[in-house]
């Protein structure tokens, strides 16, 4: 008897589905800029703290973790902010004066020993302000029509996080007390779709066509590419009988390259860095 080998399959998630997330990477490294000069200049200048910021990651889980959530809203929609609390209780104690700063390395080992405080609990607001009007600027910035982006008008609500949205983790080390954490943002559905329509224009603006006066017609004329990725043929009984999650196997081979409904070359579909590029044309025949 021969048993069979188990196959694991990659779950698409619907919501990134024809979306640019693969530019996502542009949003984290402006927002990364900026949060490094907040740190830099709140922080690190005024106290000769070390605060960096390091790697940033979306994640796209339908729910957020179980932290202590302190939600803006505006006319576009909410943006929940947290942060791990050793890093919260670092900034506090460089903040009130240096013969504190003991108890910020005797706070990451247990904090279930340091009692919330008023104090603690006026800078996590004024951080989350800050920090979630920071990153919220950062996608005003990306918006085809904002060449003055104005400053977003963010408003604390409620602490409870909400269910429908994407999370961005950004890790933050503090050097000089060897401490490390997570700041965390969370954005609603409508913050993610301007996100991402801000994203769509930069690619747009980037990918815009260049024509010169003057080239010869073959250089100025524009011909839109479309590649067929894959088809599949099944019954119509097949079809009817399909539920969530069932899986469809498919096989990636040749591409095909067309203009319109015309069959020009085939291509070699290859993945590089996050995106699917085509790759060894050959003429159609």
């Amino acid at each position: 008897m021969t048993q069979g080998t188990e196959r694991s399959y990659t779950t698409l998630d619907a919501r990134t589905l024809g979306r640019p997330v693969h530019l996502l990477d542009k949003y984290t490294e402006r927002l990364r800029k900026e949060l490094g000069e907040y740190f830099q200049q709140g922080f690190n200048r005024r106290y000769r703290a070390q605060f960096e910021v390091g790697p940033a990651a979306f994640d796209m889980t339908p729910s957020p973790d179980a932290r202590r959530w302190l939600t803006h809203a505006s006319a576009v929609g909410r943006i929940g902010f947290a942060i791990d609390r050793n890093l919260l209780l670092c900034m506090l104690t460089y903040r009130y004066g240096s013969s504190a700063r003991t108890d910020c390395t005797e706070a990451s080992n247990d904090l279930t020993q340091v009692p919330h405080t008023a104090t603690e609990e006026r800078l996590a607001q004024r951080l989350a302000h800050q920090l979630t009007c920071a990153a919220a600027a950062t996608i005003e910035a990306l918006q085809p029509e904002a060449d003055e982006p104005a400053a977003p008008q963010l408003a604390p609500t409620t602490r409870m996080a909400f269910d429908d949205g994407w999370t961005l983790r950004l890790a933050l080390h503090e050097r000089v007390q060897a401490l490390q954490g997570t700041v965390t943002f969370r954005f609603d559905e409508a913050w993610v779709a301007r996100l991402l329509r801000g994203l769509s224009a930069q690619r747009d603006k980037l990918s815009k066509p260049l024509v010169v006066p003057g080239q010869p017609l073959y250089s100025r004329l524009q011909l839109t590419l479309s590649a067929r990725l894959l088809e599949k043929s099944i019954s119509l009984g097949r079809v009817l009988d399909l539920k969530v999650d069932d899986i469809l196997p498919v096989t990636l081979g040749a591409t095909d390259v067309l203009i319109e409904e015309s069959r020009l070359f085939t291509a070699s579909v290859a993945e590089h860095k996050g995106k699917l590029c085509l790759t060894c044309f050959e003429n159609v025949e």
